[in-house]
């Protein structure tokens, strides 16, 4: 008589939920998705103040497993967990190498010990690269052609993130979309990084509020000049003044979204991306900062490809990036829901 063997358990019974941490110095940034990438649950619980790694898992163990009651599942349903860590994250072996928001991690084997802890495949990586797979993922529901896109975040500094070929580009040492420290003006301000001339010197929350404040001192009127004299000067402030009508202001967001359009363009030279998301602080500004950016691209973007440019456009996620990219990342892992088709 034939027999049949049974079917394993994932192709029977298909994971109907991934996990995403988005772990920060402060908070930690919780959803739980479905294998289209839609949002079944998010909460968000305060980082421990007890950083060790064990207890840091402890807390986001126990943040999972309430997202999952909260939604009316049972943990065996859940297909894997991702989990973005702001630092230098080896995403091959899920070891965070160096922490700078959380005292004490260097070194931690996190995909290990979080697996341990909730007995599910773990993905690591940093949590930029995370914000930039969310924003593919979110992204690729519209077009199933999308294979490159970048993410900028404009906030204290530049972060970014590069998806290409459908997955997150990590480079030779895992330090692979530095964009905030691409140079866009040789021989600049001296950035922390050690270079001159970094992005993150031109175009951050920082870098405008430094601005306005030099060009103030230097004789330049402005309506920013009452702000900077109370102490609250602010690149929300400078947006607002901007919308305003004030012309310094004016001229710092011009001047910001020349230069982000200099990395853009570079960006796309090197990779020839489909799209670029900018996210971030500076973000919520919305079309006062992506109007002069996208007419800045044009100016300077090349002709030779027949008018073809990438699709610049603010996040739509906003703060969700982290960690519904962390989750895509454990489903594209496994080859499951809306990424089994092409991984």
């Amino acid at each position: 008589m034939e027999t049949t063997r049974p079917l394993p358990i994932s192709n029977a019974c298909p994971p109907t939920c991934y996990v995403g941490l988005d772990l920060g110095g402060t908070r930690i940034k919780a959803g739980l998705l479905d294998p289209s990438c839609k949002v079944l649950t998010r909460q968000i619980d305060p980082t421990p103040t007890d950083s060790r790694p064990d207890v840091v898992v402890k807390v986001m163990n126990e943040l999972a497993h309430r997202m999952v009651e909260e939604a009316g599942l049972e943990w065996d349903s859940v297909g894997g967990v991702g989990i973005g860590v702001p630092g230098l994250i080896d995403s091959r072996t899920g070891i965070v190498r160096a922490c700078v928001n959380l005292k004490g991690w260097k070194d931690v084997g996190l995909r290990e010990l979080a697996g341990k802890a909730m007995g599910r495949p773990v993905v690591v990586d940093n949590d930029a690269n995370a914000a930039a797979f969310g924003e593919y993922s979110f992204a690729l529901k519209r077009n199933a052609g999308l294979h490159h896109l970048a993410l900028v975040t404009l906030g204290t500094g530049v972060g970014s993130g590069i998806v290409l070929n459908r997955r997150v580009f990590h480079g030779g040492g895992g330090l692979a979309g530095e964009v905030g420290h691409m140079i866009v003006e040789p021989g600049g301000h001296l950035c922390p990084c050690g270079q001159q001339g970094c992005l993150e010197r031109y175009a951050s929350a920082t870098a405008l509020v430094r601005q306005a404040t030099e060009l103030m001192a230097a004789g330049k009127r402005s309506k920013l000049e009452r702000y900077l004299e109370d102490g609250s000067l602010s690149s929300r402030i400078i947006f607002d003044e901007a919308k305003a009508g004030d012309w310094l202001s004016q001229r710092l967001v011009e001047d910001l979204a020349g230069y982000l359009a200099v990395a853009c363009i570079n960006l796309c030279r090197v990779i020839d991306l489909q799209a670029i998301v900018i996210g971030g602080g500076v973000a919520n500004a919305g079309d006062l900062l992506m109007d002069p950016l996208r007419r800045a691209f044009t100016e300077q973007n090349w002709g030779i490809a027949g008018g073809i440019k990438p699709n610049l456009n603010a996040t739509e996620l906003k703060n969700e990036a982290g960690f519904v990219g962390a989750a895509a990342l454990a489903m594209a892992e496994t080859g499951e829901g809306m990424f089994g088709s092409f991984l």
